[in-house]
């Protein structure tokens, strides 16, 4: 079995590119498949899913929220799924808010990548980074090596504790990349 994720840009790619081997998933099994936001995801997801013939895939749809309505986004994402024939194959997954709030959310793995101080908590890694408007624009701050989120999320990503993130939608995607490993592994 293979699985193949969809998400909305490369900084998320690359974040699971350094996820997936801390999960213990063999990366030989999945896919991941970026695009240039959210318009291309979602054409790519209506055009590539019920084009997608190969025998023994699941598909995981990764979105950000940006500060809209979560269930109607996921709601969108799994119509698609299900007007693909691929519903029960399909996990659909919304980051709040947006990526880097799972950054926000492992002030540990901050510190180790450079953007905080030994020790330091702002109050914009406090709580749950979930609730943050613009967390990319919080980390924009804290950085002092540019505006790359491709960069960043290279720096960050690699010290990521996958059990410890006050990130609840990276908790849940955690637990998704989890569940689907099990099926992709049989």
């Amino acid at each position: 079995m293979t699985l193949v994720i969809f998400v909305e840009e490369k900084s998320m790619k690359t974040t699971l590119d350094h996820l997936i081997p801390k999960l213990g998933l063999d990366a030989s099994l999945i896919q991941i498949l970026p695009h240039q936001g959210v318009q291309d995801l979602e054409r790519s997801v209506r055009i590539k899913l019920p084009n997608w013939n190969t025998p023994d895939t699941s598909f995981l749809i990764l979105r950000d929220n940006d500060n809209g309505d979560c269930i109607a986004r996921k709601e969108t994402l799994k119509v698609f799924a299900r007007n693909a024939g691929k519903e029960a194959k399909t996990t659909v997954r919304i980051v709040c808010q947006e990526l880097e709030a799972w950054f926000l959310g492992d002030p540990l793995a901050l510190e180790m990548a450079g953007y905080l101080t030994q020790g330091s908590r702002p109050n914009s890694v406090r709580g749950n980074p979930d609730d943050i408007p613009q967390p990319s624009e919080v980390l924009r701050r804290l950085s002092n090596r540019g505006p790359g989120k491709i960069m960043r999320a290279n720096d960050i990503a690699q010290h990521l504790d996958v059990d410890n993130n006050n990130s609840k939608s990276f908790g849940h995607t955690v637990a998704s990349l989890r569940h689907l490993a099990v099926t992709i592994g049989d």
